[in-house]
């Protein structure tokens, strides 16, 4: 080794000690390092950590006196799989090294979110090429013994040292692959954090909802957008015939206008939409026109994507369907222009329009949007939007695709004034460029005949006379927001905000805002940006256990609350366990045997349990054959009732199934497509799946038609989110506002 070569390798110290485990190439160093000094690496990494094992290890090496060393050096890193250090060093060029840090420091920041968040199990295939391969085995053996919070630490630990350039898009690619995509965000600024944080909450009202639904006389694709079981489709090529409203409500449409189509949920707006397909593609020469529809959630897509082939079929249309779970093995642009008819996830077009595989929006002659109120802010139909519309101002020549959207209904926001609604109707109008809300009007009256009339049932239930659980967890949760909103001057304004009760869909919003704004955090002294923003993650993470607790003890059984919270703290005793996470145990542990009392007192029954529970009996006793959804507001509940019911000898006549959406966190776990798709499958079909505990993955857009009771336990959401499930599978909506 030259003398210049020795200068650089001193030089470049401080990179090589953030990525070097030298414990790993040891075995390929024997040659040149006797095994006391082995012996006193390893000893330095398990005391100290790899860093200071790297610094010795790299002191050991400047000691030798042969030429050699150096390359042996770089045959071990070559070996261990340490290909980016490798080229570093054959270079003595650290600029893409270098490059890597601004991510690590964003990996610092978040390690307490990913820790509370991911599966390491789940992400590792789709990222251990970024990995050694001894630290892969690794984390799985630390799964295995210690959990996934300790796992999930020892992941982020070795990205951090990571020495391949494309980590950090490797890692987001596999965060949205497994439903965690809002973990990983470099680009979004501070923007509408306090108003996200500070919107009204409501409607907060304690009551059961319940829908019913009456006999129908008949079903065929024009009627309800699912398609019927297999061996009722007895002839694909016979043509179905669509009702007058649902030729009035395609009419503007087939004259070449945008269109939003506003209709109720069961009505038959699919069909419409097959209609208006049709009627387009016959306008072009074969392979001229191209539709895209887009679908939201994974179960409409799958349902959607079922319809159109059945439908066009029989007219010799290509239809094709892609989704975040297949578009990784799926060239986008080649299935595009090899199809007529493609049903999309809208995310994947985004995806292709921003790195430049669709050039734009022109490929396609037609684009429909199901569900097309959510065309705001953020959503991925805005951003498809905003192409569109960028092209159209721009003044391209390239010609642009018609516009339709279906909705049940186009909302109204947050207006409190007929003046607001009309300017928010108007903003969704001009989003999606259409000149024309098509609804029923000429045709009502057979409208009304297909879409059933409610007959409304409300409950009221009675909330607990004592909540002594929720008092205790309240004062945690205000002693851990004082210390959190101590940690910075500036972020500590956030805590400042008004209106975030605690045990509420606002307080996890609000979160969610404290989080973006530590994300998007800069201070000249980076050192003291990742603490803050560290120490700020770890008490909101906190928090939102505590506020997830709270809400399973409004809704639920107190026990389940408890445990959930006992789950949480175990898991974050086999991880690295530091002073912020010590000091917030030792407080919940002072609490904890006062905790187990009030949740084991039999008094502190939970009142909406008991009624539901008649509910359930007395209808289930009136007609065996019902089938119900339970629509819940969070995941956690839904374990949590599935748990009650299973529990409940009084209840054994029920056999509940799930559905929830596909992020996933430690203490509940998203549910991939095959098993939402297998869960609706068995719900349809079997006699013995009665009831489906849901959150509202499924109730916008998932037709449904053998439900015939639908019960919103506390779950309140928006007119739309009204509208829609109250079309769920024919059934028919009641609302108690208390």
């Amino acid at each position: 080794m030259t003398a210049e070569q020795r200068r650089n390798l001193f030089a470049f110290e401080n990179y090589i000690r953030k990525i070097l485990d030298p414990t790993y190439i040891l075995s390929y160093m024997a040659p040149w390092l006797d095994d006391d000094k082995m012996q006193y690496i390893q000893a330095e990494k398990n005391n100290k950590g790899p860093m200071e094992a790297a610094s010795l290890f790299l002191q050991f090496l400047l000691e030798l006196q042969g030429t050699d060393w150096f390359r042996g050096l770089l045959d071990a890193l070559c070996h261990a799989g340490y290909s980016g250090l490798y080229e570093a060093l054959e270079s003595w060029d650290f600029l893409k090294i270098e490059k890597l840090e601004e991510h690590r420091l964003l990996l610092k920041r978040l390690q307490p979110e990913l820790k509370a968040k991911i599966i390491p199990t789940d992400i590792l295939p789709d990222i251990s090429q970024c990995l050694i391969p001894q630290e892969c085995e690794e984390i799985r053996q630390i799964c295995t013994n210690k959990g996934m919070i300790a796992g999930a630490e020892k992941l982020v630990e070795c990205l951090q040292r990571s020495d391949k350039e494309n980590w950090p898009k490797t890692l987001k690619l596999a965060l949205e692959k497994e439903g965690y995509d809002e973990l990983w965000i470099v680009d979004e600024g501070m923007k509408n954090m306090e108003k996200k944080a500070v919107e009204d909450d409501e409607m907060e009202i304690s009551s059961i909802q319940i829908f019913y639904q009456e006999e129908q006389e008949c079903q065929n694709l024009s009627q309800n957008s699912s398609p019927p079981p297999d061996n009722s489709y007895t002839n694909l090529y016979d043509p179905l015939k669509p009702r007058n409203y649902q030729l009035e409500l395609a009419l503007p449409a087939k004259k070449g206008k945008n269109t939003i189509i506003c209709a109720p949920t069961g009505c038959g707006k699919t069909f419409v939409s097959l209609l208006i397909c049709e009627h387009h593609l016959k306008k072009f020469p074969p392979g001229q026109g191209k539709v895209v529809f887009f679908a939201n959630q994974i179960p409409v897509y799958e349902q959607q994507a079922s319809v159109f082939s059945r439908y066009f079929q029989r007219l010799g249309y290509r239809v094709v369907g892609i989704s975040g779970a297949t578009a990784e093995n799926t060239p986008v642009k080649q299935t595009i222009e090899n199809n007529d008819i493609i049903i999309l996830t809208p995310q994947i077009l985004v995806n292709n329009l921003k790195n430049g595989t669709i050039p734009s929006v022109s490929v396609f002659t037609l684009m429909i949007f199901d569900e097309c109120h959510h065309t705001n802010k953020h959503h991925p139909y805005n951003m498809i939007m905003f192409s569109y519309l960028d092209q159209k101002l721009g003044g391209a020549s390239a010609p642009l695709p018609q516009i339709i959207g279906l909705t049940a209904s186009v909302g109204v926001g947050d207006a409190k004034t007929i003046e607001d609604a009309t300017s928010y109707i108007c903003k969704l109008c001009a989003a999606l460029d259409v000149t024309v809300i098509a609804t029923v009007r000429d045709n009502l009256e057979e409208l009304e005949q297909v879409v059933y009339k409610p007959q409304k049932i409300s409950r009221k239930v009675e909330s607990r006379a004592t909540n002594t659980f929720k008092l205790i967890i309240s004062q945690l949760m205000k002693e851990t927001e004082n210390l959190a909103k101590n940690v910075s001057v500036e972020l500590g304004k956030l805590f400042q905000i008004q209106n975030r009760q605690f045990g509420t869909q606002k307080y996890e919003q609000w979160i969610v805002a404290v989080h973006h704004a530590c994300k998007v955090f800069q201070m000249a002294d980076k050192e003291e940006e990742s603490r803050v923003c560290k120490a700020l993650f770890l008490y909101t993470s906190h928090l939102r256990k505590y506020n997830d607790a709270l809400i399973i003890n409004e809704d639920a059984q107190m026990k389940d609350a408890l445990k959930y919270l006992k789950d949480f703290f175990n898991n974050l005793r086999e991880a690295t366990f530091d002073e912020i996470e010590q000091d917030l145990t030792r407080r919940f542990e002072e609490k904890l045997e006062e905790l187990e009392n009030v949740s084991m007192d039999p008094s502190n029954e939970n009142p909406k349990l008991r009624d539901l529970y008649l509910i359930l009996q007395e209808e289930y006793h009136l007609n065996p054959d019902t089938k119900t959804i339970l629509f819940v507001k969070t995941r956690a509940l839904v374990d949590a009732l599935k748990k009650w019911i299973e529990e409940n000898s009084a209840l054994s006549f029920l056999k509940p199934g799930i559905l929830t959406g596909r992020g996933r966190t430690k203490q509940v776990t998203g549910m991939t497509l095959p098993a939402q798709k297998c869960v609706l499958e068995a719900f349809r079909a079997s006699s013995d799946n009665n009831i489906l505990i849901a959150t509202s993955v499924a109730d916008e857009g998932i037709d449904i038609a053998e439900c015939n009771l639908v019960i919103l336990y506390e779950y309140v959401g928006n007119v739309i989110k009204m509208i829609q499930t109250r079309g769920l599978g024919g059934c028919i909506f009641a609302h108690s506002p208390l």
